[in-house]
């Protein structure tokens, strides 16, 4: 076994362990749906294959319909989701080789367990998560070339694979790092095979927003803003890796007054980075600070004008609005930096030595080596929101046996058609999903095209639907007349009802049409004709 192999081992381990605790309860059968992490029993491909699902679906989408026809889905997603925690803390791990064993795993633990994971993870947003993991892979395969550089290509390519698999999202705050460390390598190669790599996985997502038409509601650059989530304001809350625009996906026992310990403790690992790894990760303090200013963009009332009249003229700036995920390399600066800081706390004559110091000639007393325990428990002990199934969030459940069994049903129907699905909004807080809030799942449960309204509220703000079709009805449906004739008109011919508890009369606006299926959280209507 290679020495490379075996001071990696480590970091996996305490990914797995890490990934472990953080899922707890959620690793039983099941699905875990928590806003937009969305997982059904079969994904058709219709609802995932470039060119028919939304750009910001591809081609996460195809991997787990694809990976639900080798092993069951349920179980694809928890493996994705361990994979997060053990890609990230192994990555980290293996980017700080030079350094003693405590201080990589306590990189390695900070990177997979702070505000950032812990939102993320909650909002459901799992493929930007792979490719947060997999960043750290990508930045070390950049800086270190090999001797043949078809070998050093093969690695980066093969490191920029988690991002490829996230998406859009994903890539963008890896070319973040990449573009930079590429461009400082010193190697005009190097730098042109590093942008080459990023453009080519891009083309999956990018491809289908080229050759369809991608909307985006400008109004999306006030709601999905950075805001704060501890007493430190929206750029402490950001310093701390936290800031994210839904208040409801923070961790819970984060953000009051004892999180000023984790503001500590991400100083003192920003310290580290500035002081002694800038100059050892070429490119990552400009990605860290590039992220930084994307993500304080929406803090000011001048930037979200900015942003606003950008997205207007340009729909795909609309990939910036989400501005908090881009503090993403400054979580991996800050991770290299606590291990960083970690070697100075074992060893304090290491602060004057320029290069790492190597693992067999550093000595450490007792109160190093406590301090080093004390760095490697930290983000753990500071962040206990994230562990156990995001303390209790994150709990497996089955779909109602009624809706596959409509789904299955509405498919076979000989006649053509697309369904609409109401109530008119993107989220549901169904009883048998422990009363957590999740995206609706019948645009994938359904081979047929599904028209609804994906456009997110918050508060009073409510964001035009991005599908044409959905545009086109939302006045009708929002009205309180008759719908049969203008869904027929938009060729529709079957309506999904799935509150879950007492709502509008949707049958009384639709006459004519015949219920095939009328259960409690769920009713299917064929239109007439």
């Amino acid at each position: 076994m290679g020495a490379t192999v075996r001071r990696t081992i480590p970091g996996l381990a305490a990914g797995l362990c890490l990934g472990l605790l953080a899922l707890g309860p959620g690793l039983r059968r099941g699905f875990l749906l928590s806003y937009d992490m969305v997982a059904v029993p079969r994904e058709p491909f219709s609802a995932a294959l470039p060119g028919l699902a939304p750009p910001r679906a591809v081609p996460s989408d195809l991997a787990i319909a694809a990976a639900s026809r080798v092993v069951p889905a349920d179980i694809a997603q928890k493996l994705l989701l361990l994979a997060v925690f053990v890609l990230g803390c192994a990555g980290v791990a293996a980017l700080l080789d030079a350094e003693p064993v405590l201080a990589r795993l306590a990189g390695g633990v900070f990177y997979v367990w702070n505000p950032y994971v812990g939102e993320r993870l909650i909002i459901g947003q799992w493929a930007l998560l792979l490719g947060y993991a997999g960043l750290p892979w990508a930045l070390r395969a950049v800086i270190r070339p090999d001797d043949a550089p078809w070998r050093w290509a093969w690695r980066l390519c093969l490191s920029l694979t988690p991002a490829v698999i996230g998406g859009f999202a994903a890539m963008a705050i890896t070319a973040l790092v990449v573009v930079p460390a590429g461009l400082l390598s010193r190697s005009p190669r190097r730098a042109v095979i590093a942008l080459a790599a990023v453009a080519a996985g891009s083309l999956p997502w990018l491809v289908p927003s080229m050759l369809h038409t991608v909307y985006s509601d400008p109004a999306g650059t006030t709601m999905f803003a950075a805001r704060a989530d501890t007493p430190f304001g929206s750029v402490g809350s950001l310093l701390m890796l936290g800031g994210i625009w839904n208040a409801q996906t923070v961790p819970r026992a984060y953000g009051g007054p004892w999180s000023a310990l984790w503001l500590g403790v991400a100083i003192a690992a920003l310290a580290g980075f500035v002081l002694g790894g800038a100059r050892r990760w070429p490119g990552l303090g400009v990605g860290a600070g590039a992220g930084l200013l994307i993500a304080c963009i929406g803090v000011t009332a001048a930037g979200r004008e900015l942003l606003t009249s950008v997205t207007a003229a340009w729909p795909a700036a609309a990939v910036l609005r989400d501005g908090q995920q881009f503090v993403a390399p400054l979580a991996l600066a800050d991770a290299t930096g606590a291990a960083i800081a970690v070697r100075w706390a074992m060893n304090p004559r290491s602060f004057w030595v320029k290069r790492p110091v190597p693992e067999p000639t550093v000595s450490a007393d007792a109160s190093g080596t406590a301090l080093g325990v004390f760095a490697l428990l930290a983000p753990v002990l500071l962040l206990p929101g994230l562990a156990w199934g995001a303390a209790g969030r994150l709990q497996p459940a089955w779909y109602p046996a009624g809706w596959l069994t409509a789904a299955r049903m509405i498919d076979a129907r000989p006649c053509r058609g697309d369904v609409l699905l109401l109530p008119w909004q993107t989220y549901r807080t169904p009883s048998w999903n422990h009363g957590e809030t999740v995206f609706d799942p019948w645009s994938r449960l359904l081979v047929r095209p599904v028209i609804w309204n994906e456009g997110t509220r918050v508060g009073d703000l409510q964001l035009a639907p991005d599908d044409p079709r959905a545009r086109r009805l939302d006045g009708v449906i929002r009205g309180s007349g008759p719908l049969t004739a203008a869904l027929r008109a938009a060729g529709v011919s079957f309506v999904v009802d799935d509150a879950d508890g007492p709502g509008q009369q949707v049958g009384a606006r639709l006459p004519g049409a015949v219920i095939l299926m009328d259960q409690p959280g769920l009713t299917v209507y064929q239109l007439p004709g």
